[in-house]
C-alpha cells in the first residue's frame, strides 16, 4: 500500500512511485525557470502555503471532495493579485486538479531546497545561433564541469548574430569559440601582416 506521500507516474510500459513532494517541487521549479520567474515564483509560492495553511475555510473549501475542480481553481486565483507570474496560478490549478494541496507545505519547503541548491550553482550562459538539444548541452556542462571543478548550470540564449560556435559566459569571462571571432583574428593578423610589409618595403627604400 502506497503513502500519502507516493504517487505513481507511468512511463511507457514502467510504472514508477516518486515521493509526491520530490515531484511537484521539481515540477514547479522547471516552470518557474522555464518561464524566467524563480525568484517571485518563489515569494508566490510562500505566501500561497501561507494562506493555505492559516485560513481554515479557504483550506476546506479546496480540499471538500463535493467542490467541483473549476470552482476551487476560479476562488484560489482570487489569493493572487493581477500581476501574478503565469507559473503560480499553473501551481496552483495543477495542485487542486492532482488533490496535492494537503502537501502543499512538503511540496513548499522541498521546493525551496531545490532553489537554493540552484543559487549555489555557478551560471553558465551558453550563446549560440540557434537552440542547443539537451542532449548537447548535457555534454557541454559535463566537459566545462570537469575543466573547472565547478558544478555548473547552464543557460541556452539564442543570438543570431554569431556566425556557427559559441559564446561561452562564465561569470565575467567570456570564452569565443564562434566562427565570427575566428574571422575577426585573422583578420587581425592579416593587417598585422599588411602594416610589416608596408615597413618593410619603406626600410628597404632607405
Amino acid at each position: 500500500m502506497k503513502s500519502k506521500d507516493e504517487t505513481v507516474t507511468i512511463s511507457g510500459n514502467s510504472r514508477e512511485v516518486k515521493n509526491k513532494t520530490d515531484y511537484y517541487a521539481s515540477c514547479f521549479l522547471s516552470i518557474a525557470e522555464a518561464e524566467n520567474v524563480l525568484d517571485g515564483f518563489e515569494e508566490e509560492f510562500r505566501q500561497l502555503k501561507n494562506a493555505f495553511v492559516n485560513d481554515l475555510d479557504l483550506k476546506k473549501y479546496l480540499t471538500d471532495p463535493s467542490i467541483d475542480t473549476p470552482d476551487k481553481i476560479r476562488i484560489a486565483f482570487k489569493i493572487f493579485s493581477e500581476n501574478s507570474t503565469n507559473a503560480i496560478r499553473a501551481a496552483m490549478a495543477t495542485m487542486i486538479t492532482m488533490d496535492v494541496l494537503e502537501s502543499i507545505e512538503g511540496i513548499y519547503n522541498k521546493f525551496v531546497l531545490l532553489v537554493n541548491k540552484i543559487k549555489t550553482q555557478i551560471m553558465v550562459e551558453v550563446v549560440s545561433a540557434i537552440k542547443l538539444d539537451d542532449k548537447l548541452m548535457k555534454e557541454i556542462k559535463k566537459n566545462i564541469d570537469e575543466k573547472t571543478n565547478l558544478d555548473t548550470r547552464l543557460k541556452n540564449v539564442v543570438d543570431k548574430n554569431i556566425i556557427g560556435g559559441l559564446l561561452i559566459k562564465i561569470g565575467d569571462k567570456i570564452i569565443d569559440l564562434s566562427v565570427k571571432s575566428k574571422i575577426n583574428d585573422l583578420k587581425t593578423r592579416l593587417h598585422s601582416l599588411e602594416l610589416g610589409g608596408e615597413e618593410f618595403v619603406s626600410s628597404n627604400k632607405d
